[in-house]
């Protein structure tokens, strides 16, 4: 038996997976920058509790190696372009950026899909 579709069975186009997983890191880097932000550093300084900070601050590091590792995958692969891969990271280092860079990159995925005839 073959795992391909049968014949009648309409496929659905997907956007690029790059992009699609671009706009999941997108929420994962900014809201471990906002909890890092807004949460771990406040509670380190204003109640002397660093292991916050200790904690969150590695887990935001490799959200943002990773997704710094797919904007320039995008823009290797012409999947963005360099003026968005770069506005992308820019809103990286900036808290709530995350939340925009998330709407920019679900609207390159609805350009990107092929429209149902």
């Amino acid at each position: 038996m073959s795992n391909a579709p049968a014949a009648n069975t309409p496929v659905t186009p997907k956007a690029p997976w790059v992009l699609r997983h671009l706009s999941i890191m997108t929420l994962a880097e900014g809201t471990t920058l906002i909890a890092l932000v807004l949460i771990a550093v406040p509670l380190k300084y204003w109640a002397g509790l660093p292991i916050a900070v200790k904690i969150l601050g590695p887990i935001h590091g490799a959200f943002f190696v990773w997704a710094v590792s797919i904007i320039i995958l995008a823009a290797i692969q012409k999947h963005l372009s360099i003026g968005k891969a770069a506005q992308v990271f820019i809103a990286a280092l900036i808290p709530f950026g995350g939340l925009w860079s998330h709407r920019l990159i679900d609207r390159e995925i609805a350009l990107k899909t092929p429209k149902k005839s």
